[in-house]
């Protein structure tokens, strides 16, 4: 005769909390890319019509219509050719092209979930090209996405607090937060925990990221 178990009420919400935890988690790690630096898209085809309508014919006009294509191939899932087209970009040109060739390079990594590879490319990037906050605070974010991927949970929430700091006004702040937050519950860090949902509650009360946010430190706090 089998055992009947008889389930708590708390235990059932610390069970449900937790799965909401690990599906938010999933749901993020796959989509990151859109929540963060959906921007950047943006930023390429700025950058690329300037150069279209500016440069003059030559070396960086042939660098251009290189990225343009290899970029296509990352949309279209071609990730290995891709990436050895934006590598080799990235090592053969300097300047707006040689960055944007080396962020896309990261993002084709992450997505082929070649998540070391990943990391040290949007590393490069945050430590060579910093003139733009948005790129530069997303590539930030993406090597926390990538620690966070490799379940390096302390590291990846300091990662996510380092694109906030280094991009404070960012549109994705209120991501970086839940990520930093998410990571920190992950990682038991209960004093960053709470330190965060505090800032949270000061600058965005009321909205749906702290409410996301509230629930990640009730799971630490129920399995305390």
């Amino acid at each position: 005769m089998r055992t009947k178990v008889k389930l708590t009420k708390q235990k059932i919400k610390e069970d449900k909390f937790t799965n909401y935890m690990l599906q938010s988690r999933e749901w993020f790690l796959a989509n990151w890319q859109v929540v963060s630096i959906a921007a950047a898209a943006v930023i390429v085809v700025i950058v690329g019509a300037v150069y279209f309508f500016g440069m003059q014919e030559g070396k960086e006009a042939e660098s251009l219509d290189r990225l343009n294509r290899a970029v296509a191939e990352a949309r279209r899932q071609n990730y290995q050719v891709a990436i050895l087209e934006l590598k080799s970009i990235a090592d053969s040109y300097g300047g707006s092209v040689g960055g944007l060739a080396l962020f896309n390079l990261a993002n084709a990594y992450y997505e082929s979930k070649n998540y070391d590879e990943a990391l040290n490319a949007y590393q490069q990037y945050a430590d060579k090209y910093r003139q733009d906050k948005l790129m530069t605070s997303s590539a930030i974010a993406g090597a926390g996405a990538c620690l966070e991927n490799k379940q390096q949970f302390q590291p990846a929430g300091e990662k996510f607090l380092d694109a906030l700091k280094f991009y404070p006004e960012s549109p994705a702040a209120p991501d970086y937060y839940l990520s930093a937050i998410r990571n920190y519950v992950s990682a038991g860090d209960r004093g960053k925990v709470d330190s965060l949902l505090d800032e949270m509650k000061e600058k965005f009360p009321g909205t749906e990221y702290f409410r996301i946010a509230t629930r990640y430190a009730m799971t630490l706090r129920l399995n305390s």
